[in-house]
């Protein structure tokens, strides 16, 4: 058989030709791409392993804290720390923290918002000496959010002299009230504050008092002068008192030490001591205001705390100065109460100044400098010693999310009227942030009644200073975890019109706690002083869902384990049941961070009631389970991609093979007519392929290794060696079913037609109903050119698609970008050369459709038709196939980027359909070579036929 084997072989060398090129190329590009796909793997899984694992490896939260979308989608929200106000008891913390899986077990306890005054110093350049009696208005707006919110933020007014300014002694005044010296040494109050002597009936001015009297020393600081600003011409720079909430947080200091590294991103001071509690005492007023006059004496209770050193919003104040007339400055110097001015100075016209511009951060750097040396220049309740005085504390609630499609909406809440109250009557000062659009709901928490009989106050001790960026953890990375704790929260356009509106930045929390983004703590205490925070003694509404939870302060856990966590199945297993262990024990909410990755998340913000429109936001939420599903994905990915390379080939082979036997029916009947079982006519046409494809399988190694190192590739000996047994397995395969139709061979076969007369008649027969029915007369040969070619254009377009609308991944995490199912110019490679063996299939097919009905294009030619009508009547079948599977295979491409992306984007189009005009013109093209074999028929013979 052998000899008949080699025999069929040099009798049909093109065909033979044929199928070795077919394999040759199916082998080569498999090895030499899975040997890039190997390299990109080993480079995939170094990434992947290197930020896998992030600050900790399991958040735990209180029960019934994780939210309906998190559960769905595997998600844990970016605010899932700063959200929470207690919910976890120090026992369950304990618990977790004995587990011997666990190496660290950190709290968190979120206490609530601490209103701090700072100063904005305001220049008065007109203010000169020698000017007289002088009053400046100071108009002041609150800008944040990148410039979209402007809230007016009230105004402050500053009367300068050049006459000497005293402090008053008498009791007939206030301690606060000055009075100025005329000509003739008599005394004249000035910035009366009529609460001294009677109730204030309606909204007071701010009125400071300054001079311009080079020799006159009230305005500059000392003991005896707590209000002093302490400019060297007072009367030329004006503080304009700005209240900023900052954020407190209470920690287990050596957790945390372990955990973040907090101890050391301390840049001044010292570290909490976890056995350094608050310390209680009294004080005298008089020691605390600087007024030797004061009387009586208050409770004190300091607690050490470190602070940021940065502040965390992202907010401005604009200071508009401008000049009233004389008679307004008159009014002052007759002693008019503040009472009166405030119903008329706000309506007097002035004329404009300056405009001062102060942010946030160089407020917070004074205030920063004052607590370290001890001059805090504000009221003695804000600050002195190095304190900052808590008169109250603010708690926000989660916010509310409605759905919008595949994002949320936060839900605006009606303003809370009763929250300027509160602020107003315990400090005097207002956070005009509130008057903002909220979307979550504060309640504010006072300070207690007196305790023992006198007052008491809480102050907050500032032992160090922090710098986040020092941090051994990150908010940003491939493998971040949320750690609001010290990063802020930030969000970016989702949209065209956020993004133009935000002009291409982040948008970052402002003043406003009841907004959509929660500043971190700026204020970092421990475990015990948080006790302090809890004690009803010192601060009312405090309890469960208010202010601290007394029995379950504790917000979140962040637990670490002990040993190195891969992404082997073991470690997995770890996590997964130290987890599962940790919700048994305690009934915790508990979610596996380990392997998640950053996901942005769709998120609208309502439109602010000051400039800002309304947004759609992108909020970074961690994926869980990412980096296990990067792994897997780029495996799966390149393996389907590589596997089209063979299928297409195997289909060419099978339809060559096929074609073969067709055109070899009366040989095989008369192989069958002399006695050949069905068993050795199977083993016939299998060893005839099968020997191509050995010849293939040789070639293909040969030429792996060079093709390899031509490409920057490396492609080991063994790799290229399997190209021998692939091409042997792949070409048995294909041929296997042509095989089996030869073994079947009937001796009555020998007298039949290679092709099938038409089922009825064509009538009006036109090129175009020819070529239709030439196909149905082979239907399966068709079907297989036509599947070919859709499987190339389906993987073109899913590549083109995914490369186009989302810059070459479809996976939507910050790690899956990175490294997971990119488009690659290898998986370019295997769908091109896909493409390509699915246009030489469908050229095949008409190749084989030309042979075995020559007799019928001989006819056609004998009784009149033209060459160029036979020619179109071949190409019309080829652009038939060739739409056909173009157009099946882009709507498959499509279907698959569209389980990956949710969506079929606008994006995604145009690379499609040029994809699928390409696919027809190379079809086309290919389909043109066939077509010469009409013109050297041998028209004589066939009609004899």
């Amino acid at each position: 058989m052998l000899g008949f084997v080699l025999a069929q072989l040099r009798y049909r060398k093109g065909r033979a030709a044929a199928l070795v090129g077919a394999l040759l190329v199916a082998v080569t590009s498999f090895s030499v791409l899975t040997g890039a796909a190997r390299t990109q793997r080993l480079s995939v899984v170094g990434t992947v392993t290197a930020n896998a694992r992030g600050g900790y490896d399991i958040l735990v939260r209180p029960a019934g804290a994780r939210s309906a979308l998190e559960d769905g989608r595997g998600l844990v929200a970016s605010t899932a720390l700063a959200n929470l106000n207690g919910g976890i008891t120090t026992a369950q913390w304990q618990q977790i923290g004995k587990l011997p899986e666990v190496d660290v077990a950190a709290p968190v306890a979120v206490v609530g918002y601490v209103l701090t005054r700072m100063d904005a110093p305001v220049d008065l350049p007109a203010a000169a000496a020698g000017g007289g009696r002088q009053l400046y208005r100071a108009a002041m707006t609150q800008v944040s959010e990148r410039g979209l919110t402007r809230i007016p933020a009230g105004e402050s007014y500053t009367y300068v002299t050049d006459r000497p300014l005293r402090g008053v002694t008498d009791s007939a005044h206030s301690s606060k009230d000055p009075y100025e010296v005329d000509g003739a040494g008599a005394a004249h109050p000035v910035c009366v504050d009529p609460t001294a002597k009677t109730a204030a009936t309606g909204p007071q001015v701010v009125l400071n008092c300054g001079t311009t009297n080079p020799q006159d020393t009230y305005n500059q600081p000392g003991p005896a002068n707590p209000h002093a600003t302490g400019s060297a011409q007072p009367a030329a720079t004006t503080t304009t008192a700005w209240p900023v909430p900052l954020l407190i947080e209470a920690v287990d200091p050596a957790s945390e030490a372990r955990l973040a590294g907090l101890d050391k991103a301390v840049t001044w001071g010292s570290y909490l001591d976890a056995g350094r509690r608050p310390t209680s005492g009294t004080r005298t007023y008089a020691d605390l205001t600087g007024d030797p006059n004061a009387a009586g004496r208050v409770g004190v209770t300091e607690i050490p705390v470190l602070m940021a050193d940065r502040a965390a919003a992202d907010e401005q104040l604009q200071v508009a100065v401008s000049r009233l007339p004389a008679s307004a400055a008159d009014q002052v110097a007759a002693g008019t109460d503040k009472t009166t001015l405030g119903a008329t100075l706000p309506h007097t016209p002035g004329t404009p100044v300056t405009t001062t511009t102060v942010d946030v951060q160089q407020a917070y750097r004074t205030l920063l400098d004052g607590l370290r040396s001890g001059d805090v220049r504000e009221t003695y309740r804000a600050g002195n010693g190095g304190t900052v005085w808590v008169s109250a504390f603010t708690t926000a609630q989660p916010v509310r999310y409605g759905s919008a499609g595949d994002g949320l909406t936060a839900q605006p809440r009606q303003p809370d009227p009763n929250l300027r109250l509160d602020y107003e009557q315990i400090d005097g000062t207002y956070p005009r942030d509130l008057d903002d659009t909220p979307v979550r709901k504060a309640v504010v928490h006072p300070a207690g009644g007196p305790w023992n009989g006198i007052a008491h106050d809480v102050h907050l001790k500032m032992v160090g200073e922090f710098d986040s960026s020092e941090l051994s953890v990150s908010a940003s990375g491939l493998g971040a975890v949320p750690m609001e704790t010290y990063f802020p929260a930030q969000a970016t356009g989702a949209d065209p019109a956020s993004v133009q509106a935000l002009g291409g930045r982040s948008l970052l929390p402002n003043g406003n706690v009841a907004g959509l983004l929660s500043v971190p703590p700026s204020i970092v205490t421990s475990l015990a002083g948080l006790q302090t925070l809890d004690d009803a003694r010192y601060f009312t509404n405090t309890g469960a869902g208010r202010g601290v939870n007394a029995a379950a302060p504790i917000s979140v856990i962040r637990v670490r384990l002990t040993g190195a966590l891969g992404l082997d199945a073991l470690s997995r297993e770890r996590v997964r049941l130290t987890a599962q262990r940790i919700h048994d024990l305690t009934g915790l909410d508990v979610d596996i961070t380990s392997g998640s990755s950053p996901t942005p998340v769709a998120v609208g913000d309502p439109a602010g009631t000051h400039g800002r429109p309304a947004l759609t936001l992108h909020e970074m939420w961690s994926k869980k389970g990412v980096a296990a599903t990067v792994v897997a994905a780029v495996d799966r990915k390149s393996l389907i991609m590589f596997v089209l390379v063979l299928v297409v080939c195997a289909l060419f082979v099978a339809s060559a093979t096929g074609a073969a036997v067709r055109a070899r029916r009366t040989e095989l009947a008369v192989l069958a007519c002399l006695g050949w079982p069905p068993r050795k006519l199977f083993a016939l046409v299998v060893a005839e392929v099968a020997g191509l494809g050995a010849v293939a399988g040789v070639l293909g190694a040969g030429l792996a290794i060079p093709l390899g190192r031509l490409s920057g590739l490396h492609v080991g000996a063994g790799r290229a060696v399997l190209a021998v047994p692939a091409a042997l397995l792949l070409a048995v395969l294909a041929a296997s079913r042509p095989a089996l139709q030869a073994s079947r061979s009937h001796p009555g076969a020998a007298v039949l037609p290679a092709v099938s007369a038409p089922r009825r008649p064509v009538r009006r027969a036109g090129i175009t109903r020819l070529a239709l029915a030439n196909l149905r007369r082979v239907p399966g040969r068709a079907l297989l050119g036509t599947l070919a070619l859709a499987i190339g254009v389906a993987a073109l377009v899913a590549l083109a698609a995914i490369s186009t609308a989302f810059d070459g991944t479809v996976t939507g995490t910050l790690l899956g970008d990175a490294v997971s199912v990119q488009v690659r110019g290898s998986d370019y490679a295997a769908a091109v050369i896909a493409a390509l063996l699915g246009a030489a299939t469908v050229a095949d097919v008409l190749y084989l459709n030309i042979r075995d009905r020559a007799a019928e294009y001989a006819l056609l030619s004998a009784t009149g038709w033209p060459d160029r009508a036979v020619t179109r009547l071949v190409l019309t079948e080829a652009a038939v196939m060739a739409v056909a599977g173009a157009v099946a295979g882009a709507a498959v491409g499509l279907s698959a980027y569209a389980v990956f992306a949710g969506h079929i984007s606008r994006a995604a189009v145009l690379p499609t359909l040029a994809t699928v005009a390409g696919a027809i013109t190379t079809t086309l093209l290919s389909a043109a070579l066939p077509t010469r074999a009409l013109r050297h028929l041998p028209l004589t013979r066939h009609l004899a036929e």
